[in-house]
């Protein structure tokens, strides 16, 4: 319990952090974030071990639906997010056009839930251990 208790008091923080950083000087914030991301393998790295880590909380502590209606919820709120940028998005659209390329570890993690989620709605109780 005290894993997720940390693990939810880092996102907190960085949430807040970032939000007081965007209001009051966006650019220290987007340079900070140009330097970081420039170091794609070390991010990379880092990213799958806080996957690792939240997703073994996550899902020790939570059903897969659960899991999957929270990812639903955050999905919206980035498309919120993401919205009154979409004419710059829109650019992207030819880098992107090559299917998952770059992305293909998120595109699989994201169908690995996504066949797992239908699988346990439409096969309720199959896979699990039979109870005595």
């Amino acid at each position: 319990m005290l894993g997720k208790r940390i693990l939810a008091g880092v996102f907190a923080g960085v949430v807040l952090l970032k939000l007081i950083f965007l209001l009051f000087n966006p650019n220290l914030w987007i340079g900070a974030a140009e330097v970081l991301l420039e170091q794609h393998g070390p991010v990379m790295l880092v990213y799958l071990a806080l996957l690792l880590i939240t997703g073994y909380y996550l899902f020790s502590t939570l059903d897969l639906i659960d899991v999957a209606v929270a990812m639903f919820f955050t999905s919206l709120l980035i498309a919120i997010g993401l919205l009154p940028y979409a004419a710059t998005l829109f650019k992207l659209r030819e880098e992107m056009s090559v299917g998952v390329g770059k992305a293909w570890l998120a595109a699989l993690i994201w169908g690995a839930l996504a066949a797992a989620v239908l699988f346990k709605v439409f096969c309720p109780g199959r896979g699990q251990v039979p109870k005595e």
